[in-house]
């Protein structure tokens, strides 16, 4: 059971950063809802403080609304990360922030206890968080290596066309300057093979 409840939180902490890094307007949105604001633009570190915050407050309604944004972007990226939500893991996440009351404990212990949790929460987002950026630009490394790749073999393929075409371009002119020659050759051939042209008629025999 211990091992289902990590589980979910795991599966928490991912969706929720991966909706924070890569969907931060809608989240800021949602905040305001709330009425959380920031002034200027928030870092996605704020925004992770904000919600967890809320979530630790135990706001159910944040937290299903948290879920449906999760449950709205997933259906429509074609992003592997998002893969099978684990069903109700935000949930699962603001119930860990929840103060329980337990014998022996009392309410200053609950309140540390959540204000713990939400800080290890924090924590384990923003590292989430760095390594997705990490894979994120190791990914546009890799699409720029390829997009380069690709550019230096068109760039090799249309060279060698243009070669070739140069190549034919060059044979064609031989062969025409050949065909040229060979036929300024035949003309002067025959000029020179030909009995030369009378000026006037040759002077008839005398009769004897």
């Amino acid at each position: 059971m211990a091992n289902n409840k990590q589980s979910q939180y795991n599966q928490a902490i991912n969706n929720l950063t991966y909706l924070v890094l890569h969907y931060p307007k809608p989240v800021q949105e949602l905040l305001a809802q709330n009425n959380v604001f920031f002034q200027g633009k928030p870092s996605r570190e704020q925004l992770i403080n904000e919600v967890v915050d809320l979530l630790k407050d135990g706001d159910s309604a944040f937290a299903k609304a948290l879920e449906n944004l999760i449950a709205r972007f997933s259906s429509q990226d074609n992003d592997q990360f998002w893969g099978a939500i684990a069903k109700g893991a935000v949930g699962i996440l603001g119930g860990l922030f929840k103060k329980k009351k337990r014998s022996g404990s009392t309410a200053n212990n609950g309140a540390a206890q959540a204000a713990a949790q939400a800080a290890a929460a924090k924590r384990d987002m923003e590292m989430r968080m760095q390594r997705m950026r990490e894979e994120q630009e190791r990914k546009q490394r890799e699409a720029e290596e390829r997009r380069r790749q690709e550019e230096e073999r068109r760039r090799i393929e249309e060279k060698k066309k243009a070669e070739a075409a140069k190549k034919k371009t060059n044979m064609m002119l031989m062969i025409g300057g050949g065909v040229v020659v060979l036929g300024i050759g035949a003309v002067v051939l025959m000029k020179s093979g030909r009995p030369p042209m009378p000026y006037g008629q040759p002077p008839m025999p005398m009769p004897r």
